[in-house]
């Protein structure tokens, strides 16, 4: 997400490298964690299910279809947004979103941020 927000491209190799590592982490969440389960930890929702939704939401804001080709985790997300409420799910993933589609970020914020940021994804 700091790419877009601050208006930077991403080296194909970079980006190639941090999809095959999403994938991955997404992989392993199903396989380890949603298993065959309703949410993460039984039949309930619970905080797990709020911090890894979020976390999957990232990079579907960025433009990455996460859900897509995953029926299971598909299924799960569906039943998250349902337990939350349809309104307030779409309310605490709006920013996140729509980053794909805002301006980069003020350039004096820019300059600030650039050297944690280069320092993070390299």
């Amino acid at each position: 997400m700091f790419p877009i927000f601050l208006g930077e491209p991403v080296s194909p190799e970079m980006l190639e490298a941090t999809l095959a590592e999403l994938d991955v982490t997404v992989q392993l969440l199903e396989d380890r964690f949603l298993q065959n389960k309703t949410f993460l930890t039984g039949p309930h929702i619970s905080l797990a299910d709020l911090v890894a939704i979020t976390e999957l939401m990232h990079p579907v804001g960025a433009g990455c279809q996460v859900f897509e080709g995953r029926p299971r985790l598909a299924a799960w997300r569906q039943r998250v947004e349902a337990a939350v409420g349809e309104d307030l799910f779409r309310e605490a993933h709006e920013v996140i979103l729509k980053a794909k589609d805002s301006p980069p970020a003020d350039p004096t914020i820019k300059q600030k941020l650039m050297p944690l940021v280069l320092a993070m994804i390299q």
